[in-house]
């Protein structure tokens, strides 16, 4: 009994937070008919209060909610339009099923709520079937308690009978009535209105059958005050995100220790301030699994609900289904258990009514007449993995890539170049369905898309293997934790990115002669298998500002059945991640989840993968052309150009007049500044600096230094040219990030002949 009051409580709280999005959503989609996502997202949650309240076997509400679902699905179809009519009865029908888990909570059950769901039901049916939608039995009582005009309800005939105190005293008692009962009316619409305004109460615990027995001794239940103690969720979100700093504060310091580790080679201090770096590192390491372990709940209050759930539906069924449960005791964040019990629920349910076969079937297939549904969970380095296997009929490829064909999903070229793999994943598009029929169970193209969806949220990866005759696994993988993950820290071109290390399958290093083109499509061959191509670059739009070698690193990553090569142009390395909001004003950038800050205090945008992924499908960019033409020689000396930065237009004419006999091109800037702004904009393809070092504004050692800053300008040569000759400015020039030295005077021929080392140009 104490698990199924349990199960009960669990789902009088999702069910009271689903009616409350149902209300907001039908309202907004009521002012946006159009947003055909919107509606999709309703019909999800009205199935799932059905599939909840049908296996906790409230039949009232599961009925109720059936109409109501047969509406919003044929508005998804297109087969019925949402008008003010229609969306009168949906809202009335969610105030009924307010009513009902009300009477849930109070009661423990829908049938004490003294309420006919008749009227409901009929207008519900006459909407969904498309005739005219009958006057609310409700609406017709309102009408008659109005007591300003009360109506007459006996015949002239029976007052005629009647003396004229016996009429004014029946006229005065049917006043009375009228009265109480409006005043009751009016009572019920104020505690409606109420509780609408006010966040649904919590449940409180549903009576059992059983007698109420006496409370544990004084002594038994203070001694299990001292074991434990309630702490708000709220407090250990605010302590999670604490932690989060300090393995940011640690990242850093890790960093700074690197630095100056490498600065101060062979100084004593170094290995007092490794003991104590190592030190805050190890606590840090420590204090963060303890903070997490305080959030973690067993899966087991997610698992506990199913061999119930199981044996209903082999009842419902008529089949024999036996469920193996294992690694109950496996531990997860409590905002992730509380999201993965959904996702759970279909593909169990999807096994017993799809998977499994009937008895008779499966003894002809040389099977078990009972069949077997696995549910087992284990930890896999910094994530969880949960597999759902039955040993079922199996998935059909070809019968899922004709049905396919057949809605419109894919055309008869993508289906003959999908693999297996690819064809079990059809099963994950919205409103496909394999079922003969809609019941109770499934059958509307409801729930894989949703199983699919959720598990992207939490920055998992579900993977489907099947075999006909032999049956069906489901894997998902999952991280223990939402606020910090393990990430592979990758550069592209100037920015760097952080990809999920879940997601990640395999980095490899590959030449650009391994990139070919398949039916415009990137294409890779890994060992036995055609992986797609696509620059991280090219997706987020990066610049392309240095120009890339002959070789380049290629990161693998996953999502369900799919496969995707990221060309990356670094690879940084591993590393803790803490996940940081984008706020208001960035949120909702496709193809990133969020944001972290590295080691050095710069920050780093964290990808999204299925959003990458889907932003990856619209690329045409020929990668391999692409970065030839980057890599192509600079020949002739009209390819190059020299930036000169001088406040002296005498100084820059001498310059530019030193250049002519090389033929190369010059540029010009007046100070420092406005020659870091040039370079900034990516307007010229700058190959040498020519720097005065006495400039306003900015001097040339602060511009050689902020040049230096930027990865693409490591080895881009800059030229001193000025009259400071003392060895303290040479160094200083060095320090800076100078490459050559001139001092004033020189001859235009010493100058031409420096340009064109740095250049690689021969003398003529």
């Amino acid at each position: 009994m104490d698990d199924i009051q349990e199960i009960l409580e669990d789902f009088l709280v999702e069910a009271f937070e689903l009616i409350e999005q149902l209300d907001q959503d039908l309202v907004e989609l009521e002012n946006t008919p159009e947003d055909l996502e919107l509606l999709n997202s309703i019909f999800r949650v009205a199935h799932t209060i059905k599939g909840s309240s049908s296996f906790l076997s409230f039949d009232i509400l599961t009925k109720l909610t059936h109409h109501m679902e047969d509406v919003l699905n044929k508005a998804r179809k297109g087969e019925l339009k949402l008008t003010e009519d229609v969306m009168d009865v949906v809202l009335e029908s969610i105030d009924m099923m307010k009513s009902l888990l009300n009477c849930i909570r109070d009661n423990g059950d829908d049938t004490s709520i003294g309420m006919d769901l008749a009227d409901i039901i009929t207008r519900l049916e006459a909407v969904s079937e498309g005739k005219d939608i009958p006057d609310s039995v409700e609406e017709e009582i309102e009408e008659e308690t109005q007591v300003e005009e009360p109506e007459e309800e006996a015949s002239e005939a029976d007052y005629a009978k009647m003396s004229d105190d016996e009429v004014e005293a029946e006229i005065e008692r049917l006043l009375s009535e009228k009265k109480a009962e409006a005043k009751k009316k009016r009572a019920a619409k104020e505690a409606k209105e109420t509780e609408k305004s006010s966040p649904a109460p919590a449940p409180t615990p549903v009576p059992s059958a059983k007698p109420t027995k006496a409370a544990p001794p004084a002594k038994k239940q203070t001694s299990t005050l001292e074991q434990t103690i309630r702490v708000e969720v709220s407090r250990l979100d605010h302590l999670m995100n604490l932690i989060g700093e300090l393995v940011l504060g640690k990242n850093r310091l890790l960093k700074i220790y690197d630095d100056v580790e490498e600065r101060y080679e062979g100084e004593k201090f170094l290995e007092e301030l490794n003991q104590v770096v190592s030190a805050i590192s190890l606590v840090t390491t420590d204090l963060q699994i303890a903070v997490m372990k305080t959030r973690m709940l067993p899966i087991a209050k997610v698992f506990n609900k199913f061999p119930r759930m199981v044996r209903d539906l082999s009842r419902e069924l008529g089949k024999g289904i036996e469920l193996k449960i294992s690694g109950e005791e496996t531990e997860l964040d409590k905002s992730i258990v509380e999201e993965i019990g959904d996702p759970l629920v279909h593909i169990i349910r999807n096994s017993c009514d799809h998977g499994v076969e009937d008895g008779e079937v499966r003894e002809q297939w040389g099977k078990s007449k009972t069949g077997l549904i696995e549910l087992k969970a284990y930890n896999e380095g910094n994530s969880i993995v949960i597999e759902i296997t039955d040993d079922g009929k199996g998935l059909d490829a070809d019968l899922l890539r004709s049905k396919a064909i057949e809605r419109g999903m894919i055309s008869e070229q993508e289906a003959d170049s999908m693999s297996d793999k690819e064809a079990f994943a059809l099963i994950f598009k919205p409103a496909f369905s394999m079922a003969a029929k809609v019941t109770n169970v499934s059958g509307r193209g409801v729930g894989m898309d949703v199983v699919k969806t959720n598990i992207e949220k939490l920055n998992g990866i579900i993977e489907i293997d099947s075999e006909i005759g032999k049956g069906t696994a489901i894997k998902m993988k999952i991280p223990l934790t939402l606020a910090i993950i393990q990430a592979l820290l990758v550069g592209s071109q100037e920015e760097y990115y952080a990809i999920p290390l879940a997601s990640v399958s395999e980095t490899v290093r590959i030449s650009l002669d391994e990139i070919y083109t398949v039916e415009g499509r990137n294409v890779l061959r890994l060992r036995d298998e055609v992986l797609s191509l696509v620059r991280l670059s090219d997706i987020f739009g990066v610049k392309q500002v240095y120009e890339p070698g002959e070789h380049t690193y290629v990161v693998v990553i996953g999502l369900a059945e799919s496969k995707l090569g990221l060309i990356v142009d670094t690879l940084v390395g591993q590393e803790e991640t803490v996940i940081k909001s984008m706020g208001d004003y960035l949120q909702g950038i496709s193809g990133i989840a969020g944001a972290t800050i590295r080691g050095d205090g710069g920050v780093t945008l964290i990808v999204d993968i299925a959003s990458l992924m889907n932003m990856a499908k619209g690329l045409k960019i020929n990668i391999r052309e692409s970065m030839q033409t980057k890599n192509k020689t600079k020949t002739n000396p009209e390819d190059y150009t020299v930036l000169i930065v001088d406040d002296s237009k005498m100084d820059r004419t001498i310059m530019k007049k030193s250049m002519e006999p090389i033929g190369i091109k010059t540029i010009e800037a007046s100070n420092g500044q406005e020659a870091l702004n040039m370079l900034k904009s990516g307007e010229h393809d700058i190959d040498v600096m020519l720097i005065d070092i006495e400039m306003p504004r900015m001097d040339g050692y602060t511009l050689a230094s902020e040049i230096r800053k930027y990865s693409r300008y490591k080895n881009l040569p800059l030229i001193a040219v000025t009259s400071r000759t003392s060895k303290a400015d040479r160094l200083r020039g060095v320090e800076s990030g100078m490459t050559e030295y001139i001092t004033k005077p020189y001859s235009p021929e010493y100058l031409e002949n420096v340009v064109r080392k740095n250049t690689k140009l021969t003398a003529e």
